[in-house]
């Protein structure tokens, strides 16, 4: 008989905890949808590309992580030694940096920025400041 309102009592507490839980919960949902998707440091996906006003994939990096143009020595991919950052639209090597104008914002699934070892792991030697990998919804 003793049991009965111990159990009670447990049964109140731990509805009580689930529910503290699913507000905090709720609370942090909704603060990151407020402040909308991202992708990481390295990827740009199409959700974060409407706010920006962007045209072409260019702008939208210049916009959104800037970072993937710059190469580790700080310059913008277009060193003095003229090497430039190689440029993929959906698997196909497309040129050097200025390509990205020719691809039209609103037709970016993601963008996807790999350093030089990882660009020359997936598509052999010629990447020495990496690439940039351009995806289009098709």
């Amino acid at each position: 008989m003793s049991r009965t309102p111990v159990l009670l009592l447990v049964l109140v507490l731990s509805g009580c905890a689930s529910g503290g839980g699913s507000a905090g919960t709720s609370a942090t949902a909704s603060m990151t949808a407020a402040a909308g998707p991202r992708g990481s440091a390295n990827v740009i996906v199409a959700a974060e590309i409407p706010g920006t006003g962007a045209q072409n994939a260019l702008e939208v990096i210049q916009q959104l992580r800037p970072s993937m143009l710059r190469t580790r020595n700080g310059s913008t991919g277009e060193g003095a030694t003229g090497t430039n950052i190689v440029i993929y639209v959906d698997g196909v090597r497309a040129g050097e940096r200025m390509t990205l104008t020719a691809v039209p914002a609103a037709n970016i699934r993601e963008i996807r920025f790999l350093s030089a070892s990882d660009a020359t792991t997936r598509f052999g030697t010629g990447h020495p400041v990496g690439a940039i990998l351009v995806a289009t919804k098709r």
